[in-house]
């Protein structure tokens, strides 16, 4: 129980911290795009993008830390 707490502590510090690192790098943007057919607007950002990218690049640190540490 203390492992997986302390996996999902490091987690979400890694995931924090990339997450800010990742902003600072890839701007987040939202346009407002119109279909040209049923003029219905759709709001496209990227900030999947930026989470999955952060989540990715904190799982990294995460698994070595926790094979380092534990």
């Amino acid at each position: 129980m203390e492992l997986v707490a302390s996996l999902l502590l490091l987690l979400t510090v890694y995931f924090f911290g990339s997450l800010s690192l990742i902003q600072e790098v890839i701007q987040p943007k939202v346009s407002i795009e119109i279909d040209q057919v049923s003029h219905k607007k759709h709001i496209v950002s990227n900030y999947s993008k930026i989470l999955l990218l952060s989540f990715t690049t904190s799982l990294l640190p995460t698994t070595v830390a926790y094979f380092l540490f534990f």
